[in-house]
């Protein structure tokens, strides 16, 4: 694009204040430089002003590498040609700027020039006009039975305020809709039908410079006329083992319900009917809006039947008081409020017996304090080994506790047990207990042996070996030792023969022929299991005079 007369005189005044910045320099003098402040630099480019609330965002980019420091001055303009008015915004080095005197209601300008030594001035820069136009303050929109009230606080600047109403959706602007007549304060709007939607939309208006009206957005609001939607009364819930909760109510014939999820219960009675922001107050609306239940089956606890709706919600650990509210409109009628208590289970539960004692670990959540430990033989009439009289036992382990100790023992009996594990949570002095989480422990067998003399020395000896129930019987070795002192193990005798491992029904005997050899002293027969491998099955001693040779 070819330069104009005007472009090409700056360009060469720009080449000139290069020359002179150079010859001083090289001369080391700062004569030559005295002229750099009377030459005109270019103009700053992309000019442009935003509204950001009440102030007016000015910004730029910078002018082309001009030889010797450059600032930019930036001035208002407001008012027709013949009575403009300029007014200083401020001069600065940057490319932003923000006024924050601009006036309400009126076309603003904003010239921007650059600034060269202090003297050398470019052509202006203008950017397109701007208008603050602040919405009314304190919009509040009502629905009663048969009508839909309005008030809100005009700015002082407005010369009036429009509002609108539209069915189904918001008015767009003017001519979108029915205009209601309002008196600068609010309005009253009576030509409305019961249980329809309709959106209103409030505008300040502002009479410009050039006598021109300059409106604001509009803020928007939503009425339903009519009588207030009934509450639920009937709200239930039922835990899914962990935080997850379902919550079933009926239908209500008119509005649409919201749950809210709080920490404290309720601060209003069911039937009150408050203001969408208060009843916000309760805490957060629940994960997502309920769905309809279908189905012909009568309503049982913990089931939603016809006619009822339910939602699935997760919720924290702790103490949670869930609220209904049915909202139509701008208003919320308060129905009940739900306790709910949930605690995340354990989890990885692994139990391992040791003789009558089981040991159990576990993997805590996060939020757990503690857990409930309790367990139950699988059949009755097991030995009173624990603290209820059938066998069954209980007993609370905090998770320090469970740190020191490297996991959770108790003594349970012999018999198979079902142990439940349940996690506890504390909230503000409150616990929430979780589900249980459980596991079957298989039951430690006793396996008697008979040792009897054979042969017709009766220097043979015949062991036999019976389990008082089903089990998998270890490697037995049936173990010589000489000596006064009972062995306590097989490493402390010689082994006359193993048995191998197998599964036993209840009853069943297995038995194994042996000759001690003879000894100069007094000595023992025993049996123990291979590798100390005893804790499926226990082996049950005869008496001493069996034992002995």
């Amino acid at each position: 694009m070819p330069w104009n007369a005007q472009d090409r005189r700056r360009h060469e005044g720009e080449e000139a204040a290069r020359t002179l910045t150079a010859a001083a320099e090289a001369a080391d003098d700062e004569a030559p430089a005295d002229g750099l402040e009377d030459v005109e630099p270019m103009p700053p480019r992309g000019a442009r002003a935003r509204v950001d609330g009440r102030d007016v965002v000015v910004s730029w980019q910078p002018v082309p590498g001009p030889a010797g420091p450059v600032t930019y001055r930036v001035v208002r303009r407001t008012g027709r040609a013949g009575t403009a008015r300029e007014v200083a915004v401020g001069e600065l080095s940057g490319t932003e700027i923000t006024d924050t005197e601009a006036p309400v209601g009126t076309d603003a300008r904003y010239a921007v020039v650059a600034v060269h030594g202090g003297r050398g001035v470019s052509e202006p820069v203008e950017t397109s006009p701007v208008t603050i136009t602040p919405e009314v303050c304190d919009l509040r929109v009502r629905a009663g039975e048969a009508s839909v009230t309005a008030s809100w606080q005009a700015p002082a600047e407005a010369v009036r305020v429009d509002a609108w109403r539209r069915e189904g959706a918001a008015p767009r602007g003017p001519g979108d809709g029915v205009r209601v007549e309002t008196d600068g304060a609010g309005f009253r709007d009576p030509d409305v039908r019961p249980d329809a939607e309709y959106f209103y939309r409030v505008r300040a208006v502002y009479l410009t410079s050039n006598g021109h009206a300059r409106a604001s957005e509009g803020l928007v609001r939503r009425a339903t006329p009519g009588p207030p939607p009934p509450p639920v009364l009937d709200l239930a819930v039922s835990a899914d083992g962990g935080t997850g909760v379902r919550v079933h109510w009926t239908r209500p014939p008119r509005g649409r319900v919201v749950l809210r999820v709080g920490p404290e219960p309720s601060r209003w009675e069911p039937g009150a009917v408050v203001g969408p922001d208060e009843a916000a107050a309760h805490g957060p609306e629940a994960v997502r809006e309920p769905e309809p239940v279908p189905g012909p089956e009568p309503v049982r606890e913990g089931d939603p039947g016809p006619g009822r709706e339910r939602a699935e919600l997760l919720l924290g650990a702790g103490i949670s008081h869930v609220l209904a509210v049915t909202v139509a409109g701008d208003r919320a009628v308060v129905g009940r409020s739900v306790r709910i208590a949930t605690a995340p289970p354990v989890g990885g539960l692994r139990a391992e017996r040791f003789d009558t004692s089981v040991r159990l670990g576990w993997t805590w959540p996060d939020e757990a304090a503690a857990a409930l430990v309790s367990w139950t033989p699988e059949t009755p009439g097991g030995p009173e080994h624990t603290r209820g009289p059938d066998g069954s036992g209980s007993a609370r382990c905090t998770r320090r506790q469970y740190g020191a100790d490297g996991g959770f023992e108790a003594a349970m009996g012999s018999d198979p047990v079902r142990v439940s594990v349940r996690t506890v949570v504390v909230t503000g002095g409150e616990e929430a207990v979780g589900a249980p989480v459980s596991v079957t422990v298989p039951g430690r067998a006793v396996i008697s042996y008979r040792v009897e003399t054979a042969g017709l020395l009766r220097r043979e000896r015949v062991v036999h070996l019976v389990a008082d129930r089903a089990c998998a019987m270890p490697e037995v070795s049936v173990v010589y030792a000489e000596g006064e002192v009972q062995p306590h193990s097989g490493a402390q005798g010689r082994v006359l023969a193993t048995l191998p491992s197998r599964r036993l029904d209840a009853g069943e005997r297995v038995s194994v022929r042996v000759r001690p050899p003879r000894g100069s002293g007094p000595g023992w027969l025993m049996c123990f299991p291979a590798a100390d491998d005893d804790r499926a099955a226990r082996l049950r001693q005869p008496s001493v005079k069996e034992l002995r040779l």
